[in-house]
């Protein structure tokens, strides 16, 4: 990623001097016009997984009003403290709302307000993750337009995909892409016209039903299409699961309660399919590092699981040496 080429700010080039071997954090923005969607739940599992793979993360909660994500850590922060329990945590801010009234003097002030918090955090973490409101905002438009990723999450539906695109009822024909489309196209091109930078678009079909019914067909059907005509990739996103929503009061996600990092949570099979959910959006997203990162720690893994067995096998070889003898001395 090229560094951007942000407006001339005397309050940027102070918070933020690019350090000389650092390279800009990757910014991953999760957002969706249409409130409930999954955003904060994805956003908090992505952030936490990168930290567990050893990355270091900024995160970033434009939604001033709903505050979702920032609540979500401080009661991670709060079950730290409660349990004592040495959980990763990302490096957060908040972007406040413009208190002022014209539409210019707002959308200047909100672009300042953005700019000065991503300085605090884009050179100083590998990744920087956004949650965004589900309604459109100045912000919101403006934090796209910085992305190296974007991820969609919506809800399994056809009221869901109203956003993306509106489809014919009866032949379930794509009639033309809808407001969202048409905001990710102007932000791709707004990146572009500011640094050459490109956007990577993932839709990730979110609380996924188990059962193959008539509507997950037609949506699959209709998302492949979608995403040949604008320009994003489809990702398998969270099962419909009550874990993923029962975790928020404590701050945690399914990732820390599979590491053992919590003694408030048994582990059921549930668990062990939202973990692997969550394994699969990482490598959706198709990032060289993460993708390095997961192989390096399971070639680790891998090695520790052999030495394992090699001590095992050398600790059954010792105890069976000695009865072997008593055995042929009897004989």
């Amino acid at each position: 990623m090229s560094e951007p080429q942000f407006p001339v700010h005397n309050t940027f080039q102070e918070a933020a001097p690019k350090p000389a071997a650092r390279k800009p954090g990757h910014v991953i923005i999760v957002g969706n016009e249409k409130g409930g969607s999954g955003k904060t739940t994805t956003t908090m599992h992505l952030i936490v997984a990168l930290l567990r793979l050893g990355f270091t993360v900024g995160s970033m909660d434009i939604d001033a009003r709903q505050r979702s994500l920032s609540r979500y850590i401080e009661n991670r922060r709060q079950t730290i403290a409660k349990e004592n329990q040495p959980l990763p945590l990302p490096h957060h801010i908040i972007i406040q709302k413009s208190p002022f009234n014209m539409l210019q003097e707002v959308e200047t002030d909100e672009r300042e307000r953005f700019i000065k918090g991503l300085a605090r955090i884009y050179y100083s973490n590998d990744f920087v993750v956004i949650d965004t409101p589900g309604s459109d905002t100045y912000l919101s438009r403006l934090a796209h337009s910085f992305a190296d990723t974007v991820i969609t999450p919506i809800n399994d539906s056809f009221v869901d995909l109203d956003v993306l695109a509106n489809v014919d009822g009866q032949t379930m024909k794509i009639v033309k892409p809808s407001i969202y489309s048409e905001m990710m196209w102007e932000q791709k091109l707004a990146r572009a016209k500011r640094d050459g930078g490109s956007i990577e678009w993932i839709v990730m079909r979110n609380r996924l039903s188990n059962i193959d019914a008539r509507n997950k067909r037609h949506m699959t059907s209709v998302l492949n299409e979608l995403s040949r005509r604008i320009g994003f990739r489809v990702a398998p996103g969270f099962g419909e699961r009550v874990i993923f929503r029962e975790m928020f009061l404590q701050g945690l996600t399914v990732l820390d309660i599979m590491d053992g990092r919590t003694t408030s949570a048994s582990i059921s099979l549930s668990h062990v399919a939202a973990r692997q959910e969550v394994r699969d959006l990482l490598k959706t997203l198709q990032i060289p590092v993460i993708d390095d990162r997961v192989n390096q720690l399971r070639n680790v893994q891998q090695q520790e699981a052999d030495n394992q067995a090699a001590a095992e096998a050398r600790a059954e070889s010792d105890a069976e040496g000695p009865a072997q003898r008593l055995s042929e001395a009897a004989g």
